[in-house]
């Protein structure tokens, strides 16, 4: 993360006497050396921490670094929309300046040296990382900043990972991201178990400012991936050729919109709509479903009169969209294992663009860093 000594802290001469001070001012010195987060401040504030001689040599230098970089360090501010203030408060409060979230902190939260360790992005599996990992450098292409991502990838799995993220945010001073899958089939439809249960339970501990919960706004990660990708990892497969085209074709009928709460692995059955209890599933759907078979003819005209599926889940065959398979993802990963991200951002369609600009700019947010140094 982004973390700004604000001037206020050295106001009080005292300072100087607080125990936790020299620690918190070693460790943040530490998280720069090694590259785990950004540290700015104004020209005053480092000139005065760079004079003090109970830091040790390394400190004072990485400060000095600090000093003569201030106009290039100072600029990544506008980079981000969230980032750490150490002020003279003596609790954490949330403050917001312009279009950004401020969190501020006293500095003697970074005497434990958990505070300055890699944010932990915490997803579902480690090919989830991965991918949002290449969208947040595709992100800062089109921003044109050329900005180094730390972070430490982890994955909770579907079943575990609303512990894992409760026992970062409750025991530790981790800083943690963490992206989730919503599962929905429709705009502000009904969450997945997963999600629902990590919103509900999120922000409880009194160091909130610590962690994120990003439910994203699409069914699951599959539907980030942009047709141009989805093009990409076809190689010559029929099925994925089709369950493309069948993706544009939609897209084409229904706007793009349409993509975000489709099954991308398994393809969409009618089954599963006409399931659900949910109202706002109901209407989203409805709004589309006549114009689509209007021209794809997929869909029993029994059923949708009934606005309830004829057969059993097995055998339905009122299929929307077509799968790609269950190792989407996966695949997705491979093929741009060897792509540059300059390719991907030039090539980029704008099915899912917005989605990429959002997720890109979280993950820059908690996981900007300079880059390790030598002192």
């Amino acid at each position: 993360m982004l973390i700004n000594i604000h001037k206020s802290v050295f106001d009080n001469n005292n300072i100087w006497d607080e125990p936790e001070t020299i620690p918190a001012l070693e460790n943040l010195a530490n998280a720069v050396r090694e590259g785990k987060h950004l540290v700015i401040s104004d020209r005053e504030t480092l000139k005065i921490i760079t004079q003090c001689q109970d830091l040790s040599k390394t400190t004072r230098a990485i400060y000095t670094m600090l000093y003569n970089k201030f106009s290039e360090l100072r600029s990544y501010l506008s980079v981000v929309t969230r980032y750490i203030e150490i002020t003279d408060l003596l609790e954490p409060a949330l403050s917001s300046l312009s279009d950004q979230e401020v969190i501020q902190v006293p500095l003697k939260f970074f005497e434990n040296t958990q505070s300055i360790q890699k944010t932990i992005l915490l997803c579902e599996n480690s090919s989830d990382t991965s991918f949002y990992q290449t969208i947040a450098r595709v992100y800062l292409i089109w921003k044109n900043a050329n900005i180094k991502l730390e972070y430490e990838p982890r994955g909770g799995g579907g079943n575990t990972i609303d512990t894992e993220y409760d026992n970062i945010q409750k025991t530790t001073k981790y800083f943690c991201l963490c992206i989730l899958d919503s599962d929905r089939i429709a705009p502000e439809g009904k969450l997945g178990s997963t999600a629902a249960q990590i919103d509900q339970n999120k922000n409880q501990s009194s160091q909130f400012f610590r962690t994120k919960v990003l439910i994203l706004d699409v069914h699951e990660i599959e539907n980030l991936i942009p047709n141009s990708i989805l093009l990409g990892i076809c190689s010559g497969d029929k099925q994925r050729e089709e369950a493309l085209k069948r993706i544009e074709k939609l897209q084409q009928i229904r706007g793009n919109q349409i993509k975000h709460f489709l099954d991308i692995k398994e393809g969409t059955l009618m089954y599963k709509i006409f399931d659900s209890t949910n109202p706002k599933d109901k209407l989203f759907w409805e709004s589309h479903v006549l114009e689509i078979n209007r021209i794809l003819k997929c869909i029993d005209d029994d059923c949708l009169a009934d606005w309830k599926c004829n057969k059993t889940k097995s055998n339905c065959q009122c299929q929307i969209s077509l799968g790609f398979g269950k190792n989407t993802l996966d695949n997705t990963i491979k093929y741009l294992e060897k792509i540059e991200p300059h390719k991907i951002a030039k090539e980029f369609n704008n099915d899912i663009k917005p989605e990429w600009e959002k997720i890109g700019q979280v993950v820059v947010d908690f996981c900007i860093a300079h880059s390790p140094i030598r002192v």
